[in-house]
């Protein structure tokens, strides 16, 4: 009798224990397992760090080729190499906590489960679809998830590799559930209720939905650590996994990512100008260029070194002016979410008001609120409770039935703004001193009337 042949499935894998267990599951399983790295690293060889050293002393102090060699191909050719190296040094290092395990790490993990294991390099289109979409967020000041443009671009080239290595399905150590809903592909809460990677998987299309496998979503993380340790002990721990994620949630935060700027903006589109106090339009002190901040900045500096406003974060970053405007911390508040692009997974009817819960990417923030969607895709979240601080445009958000473990998501959205009612008007930021003194003068006018003013 002939031996029914196994389905294959594509695993990425990265190094981390998660990932490494997925493979052995459904190795278990009975599939036909492949280990797939995709690393976002160029790697930079001592060829290269010699070519470095050397050219450099052929330069001008400033970096520059020397007059009289303006004209010479060859040290043109030579000034391409050493600027690409150095780019690519500096890339490797701001986000070396966005790369993979090393390559043989890796390998020795699909050794032991017994697999086989590939490699595809995808520096170019992390820089393309990861930090580029970083930078020109971070200068426009809108607010950017970098990590799931990552987590986007993995499942974009898993499933690129399907039709070359003959498999079917793909899989990932991401913790999230996919269930089948009338045709319809949706995503739900895993079972551990301190893991939620439902957000990192919001822009897959159905069809990746539909052969997408993600067996730990049914697990603890204890129990998939008791697993990992019968994998190797060379895997990422949880520890280092959440020191790692830690430090990519900080990345676009990081000064460091000033540097990349002159690649990709002409010098006409930096703008100097002044940060200003919101609640009075006081200068705070100028600056010499807007992408220098970042909203939600609490440790700012102005050009001439004034002391920052105690307690205050940035709010506001106006791309056309360059003007910053700051605000204090105890004076942010928001009870309702604006959104659009809502992307509706139809597990519950939105046509009328929703009870549920909606969560953050940028920080996992959930809040109990009532969903409404509008007739043009635009949704308005208002919360039972107002809270304190701001969500920025550019953040997403998932809704959720419950705030619980295998919970169903409705769908998620793009923030467009968020903010509070003040005799039912509506502020994206506190009040300033202009608008206080407005809505005193509107209040005083009915009393005027009733003592005949």
């Amino acid at each position: 009798m002939q031996k029914s042949k196994r389905e294959r499935v594509i695993i990425g894998m990265d190094g981390g224990i998660d990932s490494a267990v997925t493979a052995l599951l459904l190795k278990k399983q009975g599939y036909d397992c492949i280990g797939v790295n995709i690393s976002f690293f160029e790697r930079v060889t001592q060829e290269d760090e010699d070519f470095v050293t050397n050219f450099k002393t052929k330069l001008t102090p400033e970096g520059r080729i020397p007059d009289e060699l303006a004209d010479d191909e060859e040290m043109k050719e030579g000034l391409r190499r050493f600027e690409k190296i150095k780019w690519v040094r500096r890339i490797n290092h701001i986000f070396k906590d966005w790369f993979c395990a090393p390559q043989e790490q890796i390998k020795d993990i699909c050794r032991l489960i017994g697999i086989p294991f590939y490699v595809t390099n995808a520096s170019s289109e992390f820089e393309d679809r990861v930090i580029s979409l970083m930078l020109k967020s971070r200068f426009a000041g809108i607010w950017q998830n970098p990590s799931l443009d990552r987590a986007t671009l993995i499942f974009d080239i898993l499933n690129s590799k399907l039709e070359a290595l003959k498999a079917t399905k793909i899989a990932t150590g991401h913790y999230c559930k996919v269930i089948a809903n009338h045709g319809q592909f949706g995503l739900v809460r895993p079972n551990d209720p301190n893991e939620n990677d439902c957000h990192l998987l919001s822009n897959l299309s159905q069809e990746s939905l539909s052969r997408l496998l993600l067996p730990i979503a049914d697990l603890n993380t204890s129990e998939v650590d008791r697993i990992g340790a019968l994998v190797s002990a060379n895997s990422f721990t949880r520890e280092k996994l959440k020191a790692k994620k830690k430090a990519r949630a900080q990345t676009y935060q990081s000064d460091e990512l000033c540097d990349l700027y002159p690649r990709y903006v002409a010098p006409k589109f930096i703008r100097e100008s002044n940060i200003y106090d919101h609640s009075n339009d006081n200068v705070v002190g100028a600056h010499d260029a807007h992408f220098r901040y970042h909203l939600g900045q609490t440790h700012y500096k102005t050009k001439e070194g004034n002391p920052r406003v105690p307690d205050s974060q940035i709010v506001v970053i106006s791309m056309s002016r360059g003007h910053i405007f700051i605000a204090k911390n105890k004076e942010l508040e928001f009870e309702r979410i604006i959104c659009h692009h809502f992307e509706n997974f139809n597990v519950v009817d939105t046509a009328k008001p929703l009870e549920c819960y909606g969560s953050l990417l940028s920080n996992g923030n959930t809040f109990k609120g009532t969903l409404y969607l509008l007739n043009n895709g635009n949704i308005f979240f208002d919360l039972e409770d107002k809270k304190n601080g701001i969500v920025f445009r550019g953040d997403t958000i998932m809704f959720f039935l419950k705030d619980a473990p295998s919970a169903k998501a409705i769908g998620h959205a793009k923030v467009y703004q968020s903010g509070h009612f003040v005799d039912g008007q509506f502020y994206m930021l506190p009040l300033s001193k202009r608008e206080k003194e407005e809505l005193e003068e509107t209040q005083a006018l009915p009393k005027k009337r009733e003592i005949g003013f």
